[in-house]
């Protein structure tokens, strides 16, 4: 079987919930399909035998399944899971399609029997009874729900809509018009005057208070513009808002708290909020610290005397520092856990002064012993002097009392400066903020540092001195935010609707209501209050329906209400009944509400009578999580560590209850997992085995294997693993900890860096949204080497570089470079050396120069290497830096698609289509690559008189007649409006992409054309409207379109960190690692607004004049955003280096300038790096490698670590670094690992040539000149041959209105009428029909013939020349029988269940009228075996298919194209051969009275047999009815039948010549004449023929018309534009598209082509 280690393999177990905890690299894809796979193979599984099966149905559709339904189980009796069954959610698209595949691939491998020995994919399972179970299983796979969240729950919503849509809607909305949209809501917003403007925006609920809150809003926030980025931050987040408030909802009920949502929110709720992460400590934390304040207070009241009386004396005044500090010492210490962390902060706050508070994140308290003396207080007075104010005491007991102090104060720092005391502080000054307890009395009125409260009703003068938001005000604006978010959201939703369109967010609430995860939109202002805030509470479990029994009972005396919801749950409980397991990946990277929703599908379905009992767990399906928590790394959509968290341990729980599930007692063994596949052959012959295995197993023959919890991966060494681990096993959390993907040298470096990574001694606050550090084994075979490289750019002696343009300008010798900017060097020059095979050289301190390394053994090709950014601001400058090196770059993104250098000469083009008068477009655009104007030939556009629009004087200030010729397309192109047009042209023949000649830059320009089509097919094609909407979208800046380009092969990439999720690469380069994470906390406030799980903060400062007031909440939301956000660096970090394969090269440095040092000769810089920063995590790791192996002299050290002794945090130190003695000994203490490879400057690189970009002109330049004179033959034009397909319908259409064939076909017009200029105006309705439409009703009549019609073969046997069987079949008449034409009509959906009988009475009493016609005319007496005008039918084919290839011959026709040097011929057409694939409705097989053979064909037309029909009267019923003469006469006798017959011509034509194609493929002597072709008139019964001269001139006209199409396909440019009026054929012309609407593109003779006058 395909081999797995014991984790993978525990994976496997079907017969629990399983959390696959995997690391990096260990495999968790393979498990997952293989684990897919399983579900769908096993018979004994808990889904199976503690779950009813789905709604099951069959598969249908052409190509559903090739094996006939004999050899394959049915799917209602497959004993295993079906994929519709089984979910699989992944992260993106992309992981979605390869998961599938796999799937797929896997399923294809499974064999039913024994495998052959040249079957090397195969395996085999003896679970499979036919291969045709394997067809049956792919082909369902087609359909599977494997998908990411977004398209799963768009697929679950879809058959729903009609139940939980207000507005439904079927089309996603566009990236590039989102944000445009939120734009324009709020612009909506701010425009709202009145309660009536309100109502038509869409605002819903209270509007009275929409618009107060918004006005509101403006003040609090600082402004309109202001409070719009704080609104557009919001609705960017919407749903995470409404996580927050439903969180804020269900806290407030736990506190009992009777508020639902509405009004502002007892502030005691926030409280709690701040509370809740030290409940449990914080009285506890606050009596150790009272403990110690105690002493150092009693300390100071001893010597009373002489440091705090004389103190007090002197400032006249007891309100002091230390009288505070005094009575919270003495004062007893509060109960309430609440009430302590404010007094732990009243404390922290009274010993250090403000700037060190707000600072550092360890201040100084109690500095030197004491408290902050008077000039560091901000007029709060210390009141206790300094050692050398106390005057009293000797030295000798100033220093032993100070001594003593600082020892106590020491304890006292210890406490408040450790994990808990950052956490308790925190809260305890969030708290104090939003409702001090205390009002400080021992603190001056005067004191600046005393806080004021900003309360809802303030002066519009800011007032001076310290402030805060009080608790009053603070719930008023998250009132005001969220009911001003909930209306802007109505509004947006509202532009949605009118625009027909959705988006992920709205599918994600439909998704909630159609689940009941809360109260559905559509019923929420219909259902009683109390239903609605029922249905909303759902709990932290949200698997159980407690919340909808609530609602079931509130709802009771409403009966509506009652029956509605019933409705709804019944709905939920089905949709539960159709998925019996769930696997979900990345779930690390869940966010609350998808976990929501995804737990809500894990409740109880609706049980049949013959079902098993539920399950004793909480879940239904049976669930599997794969996830990685370090690789969490997308907070920015509301992922949290914390949802695995809490799934995990629910896993747990789960399993922990259905442990003693008797149903599944005969598949479980204490101790172990159960591996599914069979061994052996699994109890029957053969056996289960890949076939690039042996023949014959001796493994004993078993269903299942049992896999025990006990031992490690490793099956080479029987290691156990700790008791915790394996009761983890044993409850379903599997570890996945084998790493297949990188060496083992480097795999041990990382292991142990990453134990530091995630030690607690980083977190910069407690809290479950930390990873944990997780040993991952490298099991990787192969005895390669990996090689850790650190690109060091350091500049040591820079000096100003030369400015000669012959010389390259070194970066490194430029004294303003900047860190970027080397960094971006050293890399270029690293992979240039990399993929060039140069050699490479390190400093030796020993030597005092560079030595050089030994070569690398592995070549390196540049699709090898995968460059990781933190930032893509950078990353058009490393492109250039590698692309002048010559090394084939390509970036996923480059910014904003509208900035990049290539799109802004199209847009300059674009805005000259857009505004013709614009003298800024025709001048950007002349001076563009495009159009090439230097400097004086501009001037001279500008300033010199031309008559003409601005693109005939750039003609005539063209610089080459090229050009001129290029600028005088482009204005014809114009002056047709073909806007898409002129860019293409630009694109081909200008000189844009000589430019920019990389890949890049041409899926930049080919984005931004796709872009414009998408635009127009919105708006329509006008260039100002394009234009204007990509001004529009330019100025949303980065949210607007982004520069995304796909990969190509033979390139190296550079991407982000997440955009690398996933990926691995042979070699990894990780830039900017002293950079990454700098920035971190200010981009926490760029909106103004922080929206959190629990709460959403806006930023309050209602005067812009002075400092933003103190907020309690703001505060909170951002501390915490910053530690939660200093976390997931450190997990982006893990994510960055595990992406490696071989060679890991690790960017950045810490400072940017080192020197030599005079003595060791060592490389020496200062070091003080951000532990915020990857680059500081780097130095830590390599610091606590050295420590955990106790390295002696390492330079990775601090001065003082000491080995015995937990590490400090790293402080600024001087590194002092020898690269070639590190080469080979790393001072890391990791065995594997010889050493690394420090590259400081690009002297490490000495052969590597860079020419200067003058260098490269001249190189151009001799190359040019070293070639010959051009020869002026022209190349030869290449021959070509043409295939076209063509509907035999379209020939008469075509023939009778070429110039309607014309607009569709050359020009590309869809054949409607154009309605612009009078919009109300409608199209005249045709009178509502009894009859079905009249495609249908002709598909019937033809159905009806094909299997109604009686053949008279059996009467006139045997045949002059053999018949085919299917043209001799027993046929019998059965035109007007009912049981006939029921049949026909069901299979169109008419007359079946459910449908309309009426339609089908009346279509049924039709079609017997008609069959009975047909049976008294000419083709129903051939067909009764009758003679008639010198024939009898000997058999006939009704439906008979044809294909028939027409050629068409040219001698000298070329297609041409545009070229700045005039048309040239691109190619020669030779010939073109025109298809018709088809089937002829009947043909009839004939014999004359001379015994010779014929066929006729007979095709059916159904015109005239519908409303106009009249079956008691025919010269009173329509046209066709009509005839004159006798019945079975097959000439045409009225104008009707004329007509008909002559419409028809070309059509009847082709399926004769196709007759006489197939003929003339049979021996000479068994071939038939082919009869001039007829048609069969469903009005009349009658049949009308052609004669012989009339069937010769349209086999003519048939030729010629054939000769106009193909040369209209091949080079329509040959062809003239068809006459736009036809006298001859004025009938149809006047029933085209084209000549209806207020535009006429085909007019008759009396009309005019264009718009339509009022006169007519």
């Amino acid at each position: 079987m395909i081999r797995f280690n014991r984790s993978q393999r525990l994976g496997l177990d079907l017969d629990k919930h399983i959390a696959l905890d995997a690391g990096a690299g260990t495999g968790k894809t393979t498990v997952m399909a293989e684990r897919y796979v399983q579900h769908l193979l096993s018979h004994e599984q808990r889904a199976t035998h503690l779950l009813p099966t789905g709604p099951r149905e069959p598969l249908s559709g052409h190509g559903s399944l090739r094996s006939p339904p004999r050899q394959r189980t049915d799917q209602k009796q497959w004993m295993g899971l079906l994929p519709s069954e089984v979910v699989a959610i992944t992260f993106t698209k992309k992981a979605a399609s390869e998961l599938k595949a796999r799937i797929r691939l896997r399923v294809g491998q499974t064999r039913a029997g024994p495998l052959h020995q040249d079957d090397i994919d195969g395996i085999y399972d003896p679970r499979v009874r036919d291969q045709a179970d394997v067809e049956m299983l792919l082909s369902s796979l087609d359909e599977a729900p494997i998908s990411t969240i977004d398209a799963f729950l768009s697929q679950l919503v879809s058959p729903h809509l009609d139940l939980v849509a207000v507005h439904p809607s079927r089309e996603q909305i566009a990236e590039e018009r989102s944000p445009l949209l939120t734009q324009e809501t709020l612009q909506s917003a701010w425009r709202i005057r009145t309660i009536s403007d309100a109502l038509e925006a869409g605002v819903r609920g209270n509007v009275d208070a929409f618009i107060s809150a918004r006005n509101r809003l403006a003040i609090l926030l600082g402004g309109q513009e202001r409070a719009a980025v704080v609104l557009s931050g919001m609705l960017g987040k919407s749903l995470f808002v409404e996580e927050a408030h439903h969180a804020m909802v269900a806290r407030a009920e736990s506190n009992g708290h009777d508020w639902a949502g509405q009004g502002p929110m007892p502030h005691e709720v926030l409280l709690d909020m701040f509370l809740e992460p030290v409940r449990d400590i914080a009285v506890q934390y606050a009596q150790q610290l009272q403990d110690l304040l105690v002493q150092w207070t009693d300390h100071f009241l001893a010597y009373s005397a002489d440091y705090v009386i004389p103190c007090e004396s002197e400032i006249n005044s007891t309100q002091t520092r230390f009288n505070h500090l005094t009575h919270l010492a003495r004062e007893p210490l509060p109960e309430r856990p609440a009430e302590c962390i404010q007094w732990v902060w009243q404390i922290a706050f009274a010993s250090t002064s403000w700037s060190q508070l707000v600072k550092q994140d360890k201040p100084k308290f109690f500095p030197k012993g004491i408290l902050p003396q008077a000039n560091h207080s901000n007029g709060w007075h210390p009141g206790l002097y300094g050692k050398t104010a106390a005057k009293t005491l000797s030295k000798g007991v100033k220093d032993a009392i100070h001594s003593q102090a600082e020892d106590l104060a020491e304890n006292i720092r210890q406490h408040l400066n450790s994990r808990q005391g950052l956490l308790v502080r925190l809260l305890g000054k969030c708290s104090f903020l939003l409702d001090p307890l205390s009002d400080l009395p021992y603190m001056p009125e005067e004191c600046e540092l005393r806080a004021h409260a900003v309360e809802p009703i303030f002066d519009d003068i800011a007032p001076s001195g310290n402030l805060r938001i009080s608790s009053e005000l603070q719930t008023s604006v998250l009132n005001d935010l969220l009911l001003v978010h909930r209306g802007c959201q109505d509004i947006l939703a509202l532009m949605k609707a009118q625009e027909g369109v959705h988006d992920y967010d709205d599918i994600q609430r439909l998704a909630a209501d159609l689940l009941l995860a809360r109260c559905p939109d559509i019923v929420r202002h219909t259902y009683p209050h109390e239903v609605v805030q029922a249905l909303d509470r759902i709990g932290d479990e949200p698997w159980f329906d407690q919340h909808i029994a609530r609602a079931m009972r509130l709802a009771g005396e409403d009966q509506k209400c009652f029956e509605d919801l019933n409705r709804r749950y019944a709905v939920l409980q089905t949709i539960r009944r159709q998925f019996r397991a769930f696997i979900i990946d990345e779930y690390q990277d869940t966010n609350p509400a998808h976990f929501r929703l995804l737990a809500r599908l894990w409740g109880t379905r609706r049980l049949k009578p013959d079902d098993p009992e539920r399950p004793l767990g909480p879940w239904d399906p049976t669930v599997c999580i794969v996830g990685d928590m370090k690789q969490s790394i997308y907070r920015f959509r509301q992922a949290e560590v914390t949802v695995m968290r809490r799934t995990v341990a629910a896993i747990k729980h789960a399993n922990e209850m259905e442990s003693v599930e008797p149903r599944l007692s005969h598949l479980r063994r204490e101790d172990h997992g159960r591996d599914p596949r069979p061994v052996g052959a699994g109890g029957e012959s053969g056996s289960f085995i890949v076939g690039t295995e042996v023949q014959e197993s001796t493994i004993p023959s078993q269903p299942w294997e049992h896999v025990e919890f006990a031992f490690e991966d490793d099956e080479s060494a029987f290691r156990l693993v700790d008791e915790e681990r394996k009761n983890r096993r044993g409850l379903g959390h599997i570890d996945l900890t084998s790493n297949h993907r990188t060496l083992s040298n480097l795999m041990d470096t990382m292991n142990g860096m990453f134990q530091d990574v995630f030690s607690s001694r980083h977190y910069l606050l407690p809290g479950d949204w930390h990873a944990e550090h997780q040993h991952l084994r490298a099991a990787r075979n192969t005895e390669q080497q990996g090689v850790l490289e650190w690109l060091l750019p350091l500049q040591i002696d820079a000096q100003e570089p030369s400015l000669e343009l012959d010389e390259y300008f070194d970066t490194f010798t430029a004294p303003e470079a900047s860190n970027t900017h080397l960094e971006n060097e050293l890399i270029a020059s690293r992979l240039q050396a990399l993929l060039s095979q140069q050699p490479t050289q390190v400093w030796n301190a020993e030597e005092g120069g560079f030595t050089q390394l030994p070569e690398q053994s592995h070549s390196v090709i540049p699709e090898d290497i995968l460059v990781l950014v933190h930032s893509r601001k950078h990353i058009p400058d490393l492109i250039s830096r590698l692309q002048s090196r010559g090394v084939p770059v390509m970036a996923d993104r480059q910014g904003a698609l509208l900035a990049q250098p290539v799109v802004l000469p199209l847009l300059s083009c674009l805005e000259l289509l857009a505004y013709p008068d614009s003298r800024h477009a025709a001048l950007t655009f002349a001076r563009s690559p495009v159009m090439g104007f230097n400097d004086a030939q501009s001037h001279a556009l500008m300033t010199q008189e031309h008559e003409g629009n601005w693109w005939q004087k750039i003609q005539h200030f063209a610089p080459t007649e090229s050009i001129r010729q290029l600028a005088q397309h482009l204005e014809h192109l114009a002056a047709c409006g073909a806007v898409h047009d002129v860019l293409d042209i630009i694109l081909d023949h200008s000189d844009l992409l000589v430019a920019y000649p990389d890949d890049t830059s041409r899926q930049n320009a080919e984005s931004l054309c796709a872009l414009l089509v998408n635009i127009g097919n919105e708006l329509g094609h006008e260039p100002a409207a394009l234009y204007n909407r990509i001004k529009n979208l330019d100025g949303l800046g980065n949210k607007g379109p982004s520069a995304i380009t796909n990969p190509s092969g033979g390139a190296v990439q550079i991407m982000t960190i997440h955009g690398a999720k996933g990926l691995q690469a042979p070699v990894v380069v990780v830039a900017g690692l002293f950079h990454a994470g700098k920035s971190d906390s200010s981009l926490a406030a760029r909106s103004n607004v922080l929206v959190t799980p629990q709460v959403v903060a806006g930023r309050i400062n209602p005067w812009n004049s002075r400092d933003r007031p103190d907020d309690g909440l703001w505060e909170f939301a951002k501390r915490i955003d910053h530690a939660q956000r200093q976390a997931e660096r450190r997990r982006e970090f893990y994510v960055a280096l595990t992406r490696v394969k071989d060679r890991l090269i690790l960017v950045g440095s810490p400072n940017r300038t080192a020197e030599i040092d005079t003595n060791s000769q060592n490389l020496v810089f200062k070091v003080r790096p951000s532990l915020k920063t990857m680059g500081g995590m780097l130095l830590d790791g390599l610091r606590s490698l050295s420590h955990q192996n106790s390295v002696e002299n390492s330079p990775w050290l601090l001065e003082g670590d000491d080995f015995a002794s937990a590490l400090e945090t790293y402080s600024e130190t001087v590194l002092s670094l020898d690269p070639y003695s590190l080469s080979s000994v790393s001072k890391l203490g990791i065995p594997s690992l010889e050493g690394i490879h420090i590259y400081h400057s690009p002297q490490c690189f000495p052969t590597l040539q860079t020419p200067t970009p003058l260098q490269q002109w001249h190189a151009i330049e001799q190359r040019m000149h070293a070639l010959s004179p051009p020869e002026l033959t022209p190349p030869p034009i290449q021959v070509v041959n043409q295939i076209m397909r063509m509907p035999a319908h379209n020939l008469d259409s075509s023939f009778s209105n070429p110039r309607a064939h014309w607009l569709t076909e050359v020009k590309g017009w869809n054949p409607e009428p154009l309605y612009f200029f009078s919009p109300n105006r409608e199209k005249a309705q045709k009178p509502a029909s009894r009859f079905p439409e009249a495609t249908t009703f002709g598909t019937l009549m033809h159905r009806l013939i094909e299997i109604g019609l009686a053949n008279p073969a059996s009467l006139h046997s045997p045949p002059v020349s053999a018949l085919p069987p299917a043209w001799v079949y027993d046929g019998k008449d059965m035109l007007d029988d009912d049981e006939t034409i029921q049949r026909v009509m069901a299979e169109e959906g008419i007359g079946v269940e459910n449908s309309d009988m009426e339609l089908a009475n009346v279509t049924a009493q039709r079609l017997a009228e008609l069959g009975r016609l047909v049976r008294e005319g000419l083709l129903g007496k051939y067909a009764d075996g009758g003679k008639f005008h010198g024939y009898v039918v000997e058999g006939l084919r009704t439906e008979l298919p044809f294909y028939y290839v027409n050629k068409v011959e040219f001698n000298d026709l070329y297609r041409t194209g545009f070229s700045v040097n005039g048309p040239v011929a691109l190619s020669k057409i030779d010939h073109v051969d025109i298809v018709f694939d088809g089937r002829a409705d009947l043909v009839l097989a004939l014999r004359d009275e001379q015994g010779r053979g014929y066929l006729q064909v007979v095709d059916l037309k159904t015109k005239g047999c519908r409303d106009a029909f009249n079956p008691q009267d025919p010269l009173e019923g329509s046209a066709l009815q009509k005839y004159e003469g006798d019945l079975l006469d097959p000439s045409p006798s009225t104008y009707a039948e004329i007509s008909i017959l002559e419409q028809h011509k070309l059509q009847l034509t082709l399926y004769s010549l196709a007759l006489e194609s197939m003929e003339q493929q049979k021996p000479e002597s068994e071939r038939r004449t082919i009869l001039p072709p007829s048609l069969l008139m469903g009005a009349s019964g009658r049949i009308l023929q052609m004669t012989s001269t009339e069937y010769d001139d349209a086999k003519a006209t048939f030729s010629q018309h054939l000769e106009w199409i193909a040369q209209l396909s091949a080079a329509p440019e040959t062809v003239p534009e068809p006459a736009v009026s036809d006298r001859e054929n004025d009938h149809i012309s006047s029933s085209c598209p084209f000549s209806q609407g207020d535009i006429r593109l085909i007019v008759s003779e009396d009309e005019t082509l264009g718009p339509v006058t009022k006169k007519e």
